[in-house]
């Protein structure tokens, strides 16, 4: 008995694709992967290399470290980010209090969220910075808010707008 033979429809050919096609596909798909790569690597360049170093940046990311430290409830940041009468307040509160606080702002969705950070000014160690804000309470409604910093040892801190209690 002769073993099992295959016909095939044209010479060379073997599962029904000839060897041109499978390099032409093996090519493209490592031709895909090659073109996610630079993109991917373009994207980490671009959020990592690409962080605003000027007074104005450093002063947006201090916003937003302070805006994740109270959306996350980190009392050792807020504390590490404050200064005047809002360091104080931190500074104040026992872990335990904090947590009580946090967990009711979180219940309710009023801890805010910052949309954009419009305008930064600028005045020596002070800067006072104008953004739009809402809550999860409210998503749909926006607000502006200003931020009033200070630099202080060399790094900005959040503080109470001038002014207030």
């Amino acid at each position: 008995m002769a073993p099992p033979q295959r016909i095939g429809g044209q010479q060379g050919e073997q599962g029904g694709e000839s060897a041109p096609a499978r390099s032409k596909k093996w090519l493209l798909a490592a031709g895909g992967a090659a073109v996610l790569v630079v993109a991917l690597i373009a994207t980490v360049m671009a959020l990592m290399g690409g962080a605003d170093d000027s007074p104005e940046g450093q002063v947006k990311a201090v916003i937003g470290d302070y805006t994740d430290a109270l959306r996350s409830g980190d009392l050792e940041n807020l504390r590490a980010s404050t200064c005047g009468d809002l360091h104080a307040f931190y500074q104040g509160i026992t872990p335990e209090q904090f947590k009580g606080v946090h967990e009711v702002s979180t219940e309710r969705g009023s801890i805010p969220v910052v949309d954009s950070v419009d305008a930064v000014r600028i005045t020596g160690d002070t800067a006072l910075a104008q953004a739009t804000v809402y809550t999860t309470a409210d998503p749909s409604k926006r607000t502006a808010r200003t931020f009033d910093l200070q630099r202080t040892d060399g790094s900005w801190k959040v503080c109470d707008p001038a002014g207030t209690p």
